[in-house]
């Protein structure tokens, strides 16, 4: 009987771990569809599409929507799927609990919308500096003979 409510006990201990598990990884799904990793994503999906509508230039627009619906799509969430793991080594669930909080707050909303649009700001800014800081590395290495 002793072996009985043991056995009882660890396998309702089991169920209270993945279900706090599950609760902790839907946290993170949650958190990063509103820390606006979905905006970036966004983001890359029409720069994407951009370079292959000029290779697929025959490509009707209902393909382009087929691309983001049966292939972007579902590989964002084999994405997200791998990412869980990232997150789970680097933060607690309270810790994800908390960044939630903020991002659902009207701060972290700001943070949020402001974050997609500082990034196709600066996207720009970076690409010319890294080129000029391309060619003073270059012109350096020229003077030292190499």
């Amino acid at each position: 009987m002793t072996r009985f409510f043991y056995v009882l006990g660890f396998l309702l201990a089991s169920l209270l771990t993945m279900a706090q598990t599950d609760d902790f990884e839907n946290d993170i799904e949650k958190l990063l569809a509103i820390n606006g990793s979905s905006a970036a994503y966004d983001m890359a999906f029409d720069q994407m599409v951009a370079q292959f509508k000029m290779m697929k230039t025959e490509a009707p627009d209902e393909v382009w929507k087929q691309v983001r619906t049966e292939v972007f799509d579902t590989e964002i969430e084999e994405l997200t799927k791998q990412l869980i793991p990232v997150y789970k080594k680097h933060f607690t669930h309270d810790d994800i609990k908390e960044l939630i909080a903020f991002y659902e707050s009207p701060l972290g909303q700001q943070m949020t919308d402001a974050t997609g649009k500082i990034s196709k700001e600066t996207m720009q800014m970076a690409q010319t500096w890294g080129m000029q800081l391309g060619g003073k590395i270059n012109t350096f290495l020229q003077e030292k003979g190499y």
